[in-house]
């Protein structure tokens, strides 16, 4: 058989090369695009999971805030939640060099941002525009989503992020990190993998000329080594390879830089050098366990530097094997997350705080149940006694005296009742009793009630559209409390010569609806927002006349929830407001229809 000839060795030779390289080549993309995958998914998982935790320990102060209303805060329950958040996040830089939490809310045809932004002034937020196509993820959590996309944010760069609404502060909570970052390390990964192939290529040619196979591939597996051992020194964590016994034998230079161990003072040493004494020993054993039985060990746990202080770090500890498969080294990186957990820390103090004195406050509640309610009670049954002469005839003063003790014993147990009932709704101690509501009965009720202060207002008092009305099932008492506070506020706010008509009405879906209208001052927008706030009151010409504790609306608003309805107010300054109670079609009693 004739031998092949230089040129057929050296076209199977070429050829070989190139079936080779285009294997490898198909190889690393494919890998490159599973670690991709894997990698954008942890990112994705990460911002969800930190987007959530903190959104929800957000909620919680926000929720204690505004039950607690007694603050110094010149903004109120909300001023006061946003100073705790804001401290809490001032010296957090973010994950990365883009990553950023951001907070905002929406007001008017702006979104405005609660939180410094990292890539601007951090004392002075920028908004953005509503129509504007930046902050998609702000738009999203505004909306009462929840979720990730990739998108534009409010400086127009895209970003991966993760987004969820907070709900107590009318507000968005999103984190992002850029998605040049996050492809950062797979462009450079992809460019060091394009100059190897190059490599590779001109290896293979000095191969197909002069050299032989294992010298190339001992030139490039050398190669590969030194990148390999760059890419380690020049970690953003800190790593440290260890042997069996635990015994180091190399760290990089973040390993120094975090922990203060320079390179000769911990090779030979072990890692008990960054034990912190907190951490309890099971967790160490599981650490061993794991690890020798080839296993990955994760935890965030709580390291010592060299001068005594600590940093928590996000913890890897994965075996090396050797060419048999044995394991033969340990490898560990570090990740400094300091920051994190202090952030985090400072939000689990001020909600665990937010507990405490919520406790405080219902113990308080209860206490003036009983201490306030009893004394007033009697007060005001003594001023009815005293009123009706029982014991002998009083003088004109007199009864003047006795009548002013009675109305403002009446309006402070109104009050301390109003409180309490605030109170019960938000820790959701109110239990409805249920029953068949006889609408037109209810709002006989309610407007022979209201009709003496409309009277003496000359405010005309009407009723419309109620008698046709189905049974509402519901607690007739709270349906009377509602219709008695919209019908109280409506007359309270309408000047002599107006008028007052609460009409009823079946929505589209068979739920009902019972309407309040007056021809009163009326609200903007603002004064509407002011109007539901506990203790809020807009100021006018009107409510100066009258007292009031702004809690009617606000009470009112619950136990309309408290029915699965809903209480919208539309008003127009100077023409009057119409408030709309809306029962779910759940609420309403089916009449069978007459035989």
């Amino acid at each position: 058989m004739p031998r092949p000839s230089t040129d057929d060795y050296r076209s199977w030779l070429f050829a070989s090369l190139l079936v080779i390289l285009a294997v490898s080549a198909l190889s690393t993309g494919l890998t490159f695009a599973l670690l991709w995958r894997t990698y954008v998914d942890e990112q994705q998982e990460r911002l969800i999971g930190l987007a959530r935790s903190q959104a929800q320990l957000i909620e919680s102060v926000a929720r204690f805030d505004r039950v607690f209303s007694d603050h110094a805060h010149p903004q109120g329950a909300y001023g006061a939640t946003l100073s705790q958040v804001a401290d809490a996040y001032r010296n957090y830089k973010g994950f990365g060099y883009s990553g950023e939490f951001l907070l905002g809310r929406k007001e008017g045809d702006q979104i405005v941002f609660l939180l410094g932004q990292r890539s601007f002034d951090p004392e002075r937020p920028e908004p953005i525009a509503e129509g504007s196509p930046f902050g998609q993820p702000m738009r999203r959590a505004l909306a009462g989503e929840s979720g990730m996309l990739i998108g534009l944010d409010y400086r127009g760069v895209t970003v991966l992020a993760a987004y969820e609404p907070v709900p107590a502060l009318d507000a968005g909570f999103v984190a992002k990190i850029d998605w040049a970052e996050i492809r950062a390390p797979f462009v450079r990964a992809g460019l060091a993998a394009g100059v190897g192939l190059i490599l590779i290529f001109g290896l293979a040619g000095l191969v197909f000329r002069r050299i032989s196979r294992p010298l190339l591939e001992n030139r490039f597996m050398s190669k590969r080594l030194r990148q390999l051992s760059q890419a380690v020194e020049q970690s953003p964590n800190a790593i440290f390879i260890t042997r069996l016994d635990g015994t180091i034998e190399y760290v990089n230079g973040r390993f120094t830089e975090l922990t203060g161990y320079p390179a000769h003072e911990a090779v030979g040493a072990t890692p008990r050098i960054l034990r912190f004494g907190e951490t309890p020993p099971d967790v160490y054993a599981d650490l061993w366990r794991t690890i020798l039985d080839g296993g990955v060990w994760r935890y965030e746990i709580k390291d010592r530097r060299k001068d005594g202080s600590h940093f928590w770090a996000s913890a890897l500890i994965a075996p090396v094997r050797d060419e048999a498969g044995a394991i033969s080294h340990f490898v560990a990186m570090h990740e400094d997350i300091t920051e994190r957990k202090e952030a985090e820390l400072q939000i689990r103090r001020a909600k665990e705080q937010a507990e405490v004195a919520n406790r405080v406050k219902s113990e308080l509640m209860a206490n003036m149940s009983h201490e306030l309610r009893t004394p007033l009670n009697a007060i005001i049954g003594f001023s009815e006694v005293m009123a009706g002469e029982v014991f002998g005839e009083l003088s004109e003063k007199y009864r003047e005296y006795v009548g002013d003790i009675h109305s403002s014993g009446k309006h402070l147990l109104d009050v301390i009742n109003d409180i309490l009932d605030v109170s019960a709704i938000e820790a959701g101690k109110i239990e409805l009793s249920d029953e068949e509501v006889d609408l037109a009965n209810a709002v006989d009720i309610s407007i022979r009630l209201v009709a003496q202060r409309a009277e003496k207002g000359k405010v005309d008092l009407a009723a419309e559209q109620v008698a046709g009305l189905p049974p509402l099932r519901a607690d007739g008492r709270r349906v009377k409390q509602i219709l008695l506070n919209l019908l109280s506020n409506a007359v309270k706010f309408t000047p002599e010569g107006g008028r007052v008509t609460l009409r009823g009405g079946r929505a589209a879906d068979g739920g009902i609806l019972l309407t309040v209208a007056d021809t009163g001052i009326g609200m903007t927008e603002a004064e509407i927002a002011i109007a539901f706030t506990q203790f809020g009151q807009v100021d006018s010409g009107l409510n100066r006349k009258h007292e009031g504790t702004g809690l009617g609306l606000p009470l009112t608003k619950g136990l309309v929830e408290l029915h699965g309805g809903t209480l919208i107010l539309e008003s127009v300054k100077g023409r009057g407001t119409t408030a709309t109670v809306r029962f779910p079609a759940s609420r309403t009693v089916r009449v069978p229809a007459p035989a």
